[in-house]
């Protein structure tokens, strides 16, 4: 939050004062010296952090306190972001030791500490400088980080530009890593962040946890909603250290951030955000629609070499469905019902299914492609029935899922498959659609527990399913529900519900070291995939987390 008066600064300065030296006591920090930063910046640009480091602990606040009031009075709205942290768990290290141990993870942008390049601290970088300015960094996200020489040396040259030495990473013999305690000065006053692991610098939760939720799901329908651009074709997305838009676009994407921006309608409703999902869902009628004969396609990929995938298809057709459910207009029901033959078109009568069609002789391209097709082409089916109530499509589900579950596919723990066996056992309460929705999720449950990267499907996965068994208790199969493990997967919900929030959703606490702070703030990101904030980043994160408002029980 700005500072806006001498009297607001006085106050600031003071409880910035008292809480460095209540965590110093309250967290037992003993040490020889101390090493406190603070990160101060406006909403437009990346922040730049100060340093400083004494055995006097007085005199450190003493050197902090003269330089908030310089540099507020040289720039107030240099304190639109404020954040505190003080370093503790001070290690020396060999450097090559932490560049093997980067090369190691598992999964990338995860070494959670600060590095300094000397034991006075007089070159070091928080944990969040390091992957906002990219001095560790990433090419994809299934290749490991490594150190980057040229953005640690430009990274040295903005923030301490009396040094002119240039660093070379095979001669630098010894680093001192280190953890921190932290705050972000908000409301007035100071908010303490987490310390260490995944959840390193964001706040806690605190308060009702789903009344948190739903400020989330608004902020981030906000932001989607103002990627929409004029013409209805939305910004991609993001890869923010570097303030650089993602170029590349995807029908199916586009079809699931409009459905999940009309799903937060059921939790906020905001009469102004239809204008622009209309505008968006014609965009996507322009160009990506096609007949050919009494079929409706989707299209995707380059003019030179069109495609037809059988998850666009499904997809416009739970953006249509969702529009005529929350809006109760009928408008775009024929698409659906075009889009729909399209499908059928691509299943054969062994409930088998094509993936990818060229664009417009409708043959072959490839049988295969990914899985996520076919739980969507049979959720996009359902949803349509429950409005048309056609019988064909309910009879095309049931025979892709005889495949289905004579191929095993619960094997794959698909969330769109969770997604469409919570429906068709609402329509069909077969015992075979039941056991086939626990076992998409019974045997995963370990691995999503354990999994250090905030892969939003999950929580979409286990809010089907615990919808299912919700009404699975109900049934006479109560052996089955039984096997459910149900308190387990409650318990795995809340804990996935915070883990998101908490290594994916951009706080200003976190914002506010990339590159332009204000244009990626509230957004959902992919840390494994440096930071990057996709549109369907966005629809993953919205649809889990609408699910768990509105379904959850306290």
């Amino acid at each position: 939050m700005a500072i806006n008066s001498y009297i607001e600064l006085v106050n600031f300065k003071k409880k910035l004062v008292s809480w460095i030296e209540s965590t110093i006591i309250d967290k037992s920090i003993q040490q020889s010296a101390y090493a406190i930063f603070l990160s101060y910046g406006s909403k437009k640009q990346r922040c730049q952090v100060w340093g400083n480091y004494d055995e006097q602990l007085s005199k450190i606040i003493k050197r902090l306190c003269n330089f908030v009031d310089k540099t507020y009075k040289k720039n107030s709205e240099l304190f639109d972001y404020v954040k505190v942290d003080i370093a503790y768990n001070i290690e020396k290290k060999a450097f090559q030791d932490v560049v093997q141990e980067l090369n190691s993870q598992k999964h990338n942008n995860h070494m959670r500490k600060g590095i300094s390049l000397d034991k006075n601290f007089e070159i070091s970088f928080l944990e969040q400088e390091l992957y906002g300015k990219a001095i560790i960094k990433g090419v994809v996200y299934n290749e490991p980080n490594f150190f980057d020489e040229k953005n640690l040396n430009d990274a040295i040259k903005k923030k301490y530009p009396s040094i002119t030495k240039k660093f070379s990473l095979n001669e630098i013999e010894d680093v001192w890593l280190f953890d921190t305690y932290s705050a972000f000065y908000e409301d007035h006053d100071f908010i303490c962040l987490q310390s260490q692991g995944c959840e390193n610098g964001i706040r806690f939760l605190i308060g009702n946890k789903k009344d948190h939720i739903v400020e989330l799901i608004k902020k981030n329908a906000e932001f989607l909603h103002r990627e929409i651009q004029q013409d209805g074709r939305f910004i991609y997305g993001y890869f923010p250290a570097y303030n650089r838009e993602i170029n590349s676009y995807n029908t199916v994407r586009h079809c699931t951030a409009i459905y999940a921006l009309l799903e937060t309608l059921e939790v906020d409703y905001k009469t102004e955000y239809l204008t622009q999902i209309k505008k968006s869902i014609q965009y996507a009628i322009d160009h990506f629609y096609r007949e050919v004969g009494d079929k409706g396609f989707m299209i995707d990929g380059k003019t030179t070499e069109l495609e037809i995938k059988l998850g666009s298809n499904a997809t416009a057709i739970f953006m249509f469905a969702k529009y005529q459910e929350i809006t109760k207009d009928s408008q775009y029901i024929a698409y659906a019902e075009k889009l729909a033959e399209g499908i059928r078109f691509m299943v054969d009568v062994n409930g088998e299914t094509t993936h990818v069609l060229h664009y417009p002789s409708l043959e072959i391209k490839e049988k295969f492609r990914i899985v996520y097709y076919d739980g969507e082409a049979a959720l996009g089916l359902l949803r349509l029935y429950q409005i048309n109530q056609h019988q064909p499509l309910l009879e095309t589900v049931k025979l892709m899922f005889e495949h289905f579950i004579n191929k095993k596919y619960d094997k794959y723990h698909d969330h769109w498959l969770s997604y469409c066996t919570n429906e068709l056992t609402m329509i069909c309460p077969e015992e075979k659609y039941f056991q086939f929705g626990i076992n998409n999720y019974l045997k995963h449950m370990s691995f999503i527990k354990e999994r250090k990267t905030a892969y939003a499907t999950f929580l979409e996965m286990m809010m089907s399913a615990y919808k299912m068994v919700q009404r699975l208790k109900e049934t006479e199969f109560t052996e089955l529900y039984a096997s459910a493990q149900v308190e387990d997967l409650k318990s795995l919900i809340e804990y996935r519900v915070e883990f998101q929030r908490a290594t994916g959703f951009f706080y200003p606490e976190m914002a506010m070291y990339m590159a332009n702070p204000r244009k990626i703030l509230n957004s959902f990101y992919v840390r494994h995939d440096r930071f990057r904030t996709r549109i369907d980043d966005q629809e993953h994160n919205l649809s889990g987390y609408v699910a768990y408002v509105n379904y959850m029980e306290n």
